[in-house]
């Protein structure tokens, strides 16, 4: 890994770019994807065209991986309404939080757009640095091997038997030795991410497993920074929780974002009614 706290360019690239916190400061992976693998792979259908993913063992992540290879798409409706809202927006790139194996990134690549994906599991990343190479979207889709929060720290994971991508992280209180180590991950800002988004128009996709609150924590200076008209933010995890719910909605309030059930009808959520809201709310401002 070669330390680098310069933004990198978007130049053209001959491997995919997967970017680490070391403790202090960022570090670029040189050769993450590390040649042939047998990952099983699939065909993506999204709205903007067809592609190859490689996806996990669908008897360890049934639900995206098992939907992608049985139906082309895990959550298609969500994929339709970032593809709607990005192809009425020319300058609209993706910040794909909780990427997961990537689906959402690829489709904007797809689009010619650009992305940053975030994703703090060793398996999600490989797979999708694979699938960046593939497809030869090196220049266009952008990863952060990290796991965000509002403090930095070290985190483990609590893992979902069946289920990777409903992996949550939890705090770890002591760790030890210098090898690199899988099951343990930093915690940044998304402000720290800031000084490497080549954009300035962002549509946010946050899936982070009841951790929403957390990242916002971590967010003023990016939301202050760029021009962010949608946030789409899983919401289940809140619905029994007043207190991280009431401060996501004082927070996306206070910079002038309302709920919008997650479709192009531009029907409002009232704030007063968070315990009935669905699985995935848009914020729109």
């Amino acid at each position: 890994m070669i330390a680098n706290n310069a933004p990198i360019t978007t130049t053209a690239r001959t491997t995919a770019e997967i970017l680490l916190w070391n403790s202090t400061s960022w570090a670029e992976w040189k050769n993450f994807c590390g040649g042939p693998n047998q990952f099983d792979s699939a065909s993506l259908q999204t709205p903007a065209g067809n592609l190859r993913i490689f996806i996990h063992d669908i008897k360890a992540d049934k639900w995206v991986s098992g939907e992608i290879k049985k139906h082309g798409a895990w959550e298609p409706d969500l994929m339709k309404l970032i593809y709607h809202y990005m192809a009425e927006d020319k300058d609209l790139n993706l910040l794909d939080i909780g990427s997961h194996i990537g689906q959402f990134s690829l489709m904007a690549a797809r689009m010619g757009r650009m992305a940053i994906a975030v994703d703090p599991l060793l398996e999600n990343v490989l797979r999708l640095c694979n699938s960046i190479e593939l497809n030869n979207y090196k220049s266009l889709v952008k990863v952060f091997y990290v796991a965000l929060s509002d403090s930095r720290k070290k985190v483990s994971f609590v893992r979902n038997t069946g289920n990777i991508g409903g992996t949550r992280i939890k705090s770890v209180n002591k760790t030890t030795g210098t090898s690199f180590n899988p099951n343990i991950i930093d915690t940044v800002f998304l402000d720290d991410i800031l000084p490497f988004i080549p954009f300035n128009r962002a549509f946010i996709k946050m899936d982070v497993e009841a951790h929403e609150n957390n990242v916002l924590k971590g967010s003023n200076n990016l939301f202050a920074t760029l021009d962010i008209p949608f946030v789409l933010m899983e919401w289940m995890q809140h619905i029994n929780n007043p207190t991280s719910a009431n401060e996501i909605i004082n927070f996306m309030n206070l910079r002038n974002y309302k709920a919008y059930l997650v479709n192009t009808t531009n029907k409002l959520l009232e704030f007063k009614d968070y315990k009935k809201w669905p699985v995935n709310v848009l914020w729109k401002k």
